[in-house]
């Protein structure tokens, strides 16, 4: 009797925290091992008075977390602070299932503990920290990195599935000096090879790379709409309240890239966000060519809507898929038109 009072003070929790959360499923805990520094495991068993089957620990808890649930149902695995290493297997593919970190609001890539960290931390053939297969699914307040010494560790998350939001989140990339010199790297990764991948998907509130890593030096990127795009996908993407941030002197880096064929289509918009690029301190006058590299061939419009970037000569260079409005109490008259 005392989970049943607890789960339902715990779900009264979690719509005040994440309030775009559907009705509520099952919910299942992934935490760390318990250590004189993650207390969580105690609490859970003790206070909350978690049933053990709801229970996971150690850095397989979201694996097996995940594993449990059931999905079409709006299950939720809520994770506790601390470190997962994944070592690259972890897939999340299940339907209307919900992941919930409930650690510290995510800002750098250090991951000191308070946060929680989903991350490949040595295996050299992991191309990723995470995976997402699933579709309809949200996901609050996790740090996604990935820290393998390979040029083949190419992103923090690899993203296959569609309608998928994510809030608060922090993808990280460039860690590794492999990283930041391969062509193919970026932080988040929208595999374009799978029919309508990326389709709705959604960053609110969340960070795209950081200026603490390596610099960047091989025309790569931070938000990835590829490598190929075989299939359509892509189409009304939203990204809002969103810092992209990174490191580079190559003018070939951009924060955005859409590869060839058919990697976006329709509607693109970019709400309120910042794009910032760290200069190297042995060049500081050097500004990178485009924010948004655009090799599709679809018919698509990338609205950019009351946002900045400071580190690029212009949003877009050589095509005329960019469309500007910064609408405001300047007077201005919200018509977006046309980069130039």
């Amino acid at each position: 009797m005392r989970w049943q009072t607890q789960e339902l003070y715990f779900r009264q929790l979690l719509a005040a925290r994440f309030p775009t959360l559907p009705m509520l499923g099952k919910i299942f805990f992934a935490c760390p091992a318990g250590s004189s520094t993650s207390l969580f495991q105690e609490w859970l068993e003790s206070e909350m008075d978690v049933p053990a089957e709801l229970l996971f620990y150690g850095n397989s808890a979201v694996k097996e977390a995940h594993n449990a649930c059931t999905g079409y149902r709006n299950d939720a695995v809520v994770v506790m602070p601390g470190r997962y290493n994944t070592e690259g297997d972890l897939t999340w593919s299940k339907q209307s299932t919900h992941l919930l970190g409930m650690g510290q609001a995510t800002r750098g890539y250090y991951g000191s503990g308070g946060d929680v960290t989903i991350r490949n931390l040595a295996a050299t053939d992991a191309a990723y920290g995470m995976l997402m297969t699933g579709s309809y699914n949200q996901v609050h307040g996790i740090h996604f990195n990935n820290f393998g010494e390979n040029a083949a560790c190419v992103s923090a998350l690899k993203e296959q599935g569609r309608s998928n939001f994510y809030f608060g989140c922090l993808f990280g990339g460039m860690t590794r000096s492999q990283q930041a010199g391969a062509a193919a790297a970026c932080c988040l990764w929208v595999d374009t090879s799978v029919v309508a991948a990326g389709h709705g998907m959604l960053l609110d509130g969340c960070f795209v790379g950081h200026s603490g890593g390596y610099t960047r030096s091989n025309n790569n990127t931070l938000l990835l709409f590829g490598a190929t795009g075989a299939v359509s996908a892509g189409c009304d993407v939203t990204l809002r309240n969103t810092l992209f941030n990174t490191r580079s002197k190559v003018a070939g880096c951009s924060a955005i890239k859409f590869a060839a064929n058919y990697t976006v289509d329709r509607m693109f918009l970019i709400d309120n966000c910042v794009f910032y690029n760290f200069y190297d301190e042995n060049d500081i006058t050097s500004t990178l060519t485009e924010v948004i590299n655009d090799d599709c061939g679809t018919t698509h419009k990338i609205l950019v809507k009351d946002s900045h970037q400071t580190g690029w000569a212009s949003w877009e260079a050589t095509r005329s898929t960019v469309y500007l409005t910064q609408a405001g109490a300047s007077g201005a008259s919200g018509i977006a038109t046309v980069e130039t």
